[in-house]
């Protein structure tokens, strides 16, 4: 049965919400750990506390057959390595400036479904993406990573780590009906911890800080409210509306996260980064508010 769209809607706002608010978790525990060795303690914990959920409640995990290749390709590329370049982009920019370019993802996500899913684009959204391309530049050419060397190289990774959320997106778009959101998000979770290991060469040599409170918190989040609900939420929602409306919500995440990052780890806000954040936000909302219905065969 077609879940409503009001619940598709409110699910996908509130894993919206958590992720936003990951950024800060994100930079916390990143004083810690190294990016990759994060991103695996985050998955591997996720994976085993939801197993040990299904074990519980002797729950099976139903997922239709045809939809295995989806919960692959979107744990390889929209969560192991998605996540992994997040790290890396938030402990070398802000996590305000962070958030922000994660604005340019819907317009990010359109460009694939014309590239690969024969979608349409209008003339709305060619001018919305060409001034999303210019609010980027304007965030990425002002000097806002707290003085960090290395800060534009933050945000190139994260405005690249779009075409990750990109592909997430119409992979999961694709799943059937007869499978279980909680299954795809154990697989998915299992998935990504394998797919983790590997990359681990990129945090050689392993550097392991002290462990804070607010560190442990800071997991514990990432963990619980970001990877198992979060995820959870969202791969709920995007099965009830199409990629593009999904990928247009995401625009209240830099929302979210910039309010965050100067409310708890007060990062300051400069004139340019508003006025940057405020054009790109105009260019996505005005490229994605009229993208037409799918004619794909799903």
């Amino acid at each position: 049965m077609k879940q409503s769209r009001f619940l598709s809607h409110a699910a996908l706002l509130s894993s919206i919400m958590i992720w936003g608010a990951s950024f800060i978790a994100t930079r916390i525990a990143g004083s810690c750990f190294s990016p990759v060795l994060l991103g695996l303690i985050r998955f591997a914990s996720s994976a085993g506390i939801l197993g040990l959920i299904f074990l519980i409640l002797r729950k099976p995990i139903r997922i239709d057959p045809r939809d295995y290749r989806a919960a692959a390709v979107s744990a390889v590329f929209g969560i192991a390595v998605y996540y992994s370049i997040e790290n890396y982009g938030i402990a070398l920019t802000s996590a305000g400036n962070a958030a922000i370019i994660t604005s340019v993802y819907p317009i990010i996500t359109i460009l694939i479904g014309v590239l690969f899913f024969h979608d349409h684009v209008t003339i709305r959204q060619i001018i919305g993406i060409a001034a999303a391309v210019f609010g980027i530049a304007v965030l990425t050419l002002d000097p806002i990573g707290g003085g960090k060397e290395g800060a534009w190289v933050g945000s190139a990774l994260m405005i690249a780590n779009g075409i990750n959320w990109g592909i997430y997106n119409y992979m999961i778009q694709s799943v059937h009906p007869e499978t279980d959101s909680a299954s795809l998000t154990l697989v998915q979770t299992v998935i990504a911890t394998i797919a983790s290991i590997p990359l681990l060469f990129l945090d050689m040599p392993l550097e392991i800080g002290v462990i804070t409170p607010a560190v442990l918190f800071s997991v514990l989040f990432l963990t619980l409210a970001c990877s198992l609900g979060a995820y959870y939420l969202y791969n709920v929602g995007l099965r009830g509306v199409e990629a593009a409306t999904a990928a247009a919500l995401m625009n209240l995440m830099p929302v979210f996260g910039l309010f965050f990052s100067w409310s708890i780890l007060h990062e300051p806000i400069s004139l340019r980064q508003l006025c940057g954040a405020v054009i790109v936000i105009f260019g996505v909302v005005l490229g994605t508010v009229s993208l037409p219905e799918k004619n794909r065969t799903e």
